[in-house]
């Protein structure tokens, strides 16, 4: 690539107090910018939003900051895209889970669907890491809010199609939150295994939550 007209990025102070920024049209089939996008994730996800730089993000890459933001006009810029990319991969790892296995009763089917969604949570802390600072940066930025909030729905779609294969039961009134539940158990487990480490125990308070549900799913 021909980088001798690649823009130079601003200072980092601009790139941190810049958060009303629209990314630009990136390609996410582009092998450069899905390099990106994924080194970002794992910046902030080791580092957090505020403390990674741009700099920092190229470094990961072997690349200059300037490449870095020939892609992207800023940081805030770029945690809006990598959020995007990284919770979709996300959820087409989970729907190729579930597009795999049809048999079974309703039930059955609704559990593998949790399943796949704890399994990929657990096989990807990068993006659970990510989920924390994107969810504190969006109280000060609105679009990633937005972005966020969407990207939740989409998710909690998933386990509303996968629950309800488990038969009208729980159209009852009191389970009508169901899916708003077991989404921010899994959430907040996945969140505390990443912070606390294995002494929390997220598994076994996993297949707990789980056993809970089948008898709620019974009755």
């Amino acid at each position: 690539m021909n980088t001798d007209n690649v823009p130079q990025a601003p200072n980092e102070t601009a790139e941190t107090s810049n958060s009303g920024a629209s990314p630009r049209a990136v390609d996410w089939e582009n092998p450069r910018v899905a390099a990106i996008l994924t080194a970002a994730a794992k910046c902030f996800s080791r580092s957090g939003f505020s403390s990674t730089t741009l700099a920092e993000i190229g470094k990961e890459l072997g690349l200059r900051k300037s490449i870095v933001h020939y892609y992207f006009a800023s940081k805030a810029a770029l945690i809006h895209e990598v959020q995007s990319f990284t919770y979709r991969k996300f959820l087409d790892r989970v729907r190729t889970t579930l597009g795999a296995a049809h048999e079974g009763t309703g039930a059955a089917r609704a559990r593998r669907a949790l399943e796949a969604l704890w399994d990929a949570l657990q096989a990807d802390q990068t993006a659970t890491g990510l989920n924390i600072e994107v969810w504190s940066a969006a109280r000060r930025d609105p679009e990633l809010k937005r972005r966020a909030a969407s990207l939740q729905q989409d998710a909690r779609q998933i386990i509303d199609e996968a629950l309800n294969t488990a038969g009208d039961v729980i159209k009852r009134p009191n389970l009508e939150g169901l899916p708003t539940l077991v989404q921010a158990v899994l959430n907040g487990l996945s969140i505390a295994e990443v912070v606390e480490g294995e002494g929390v125990q997220a598994k076994k308070a996993y297949e707990a939550f789980l056993f809970i549900l089948d008898q709620a799913l019974k009755k």
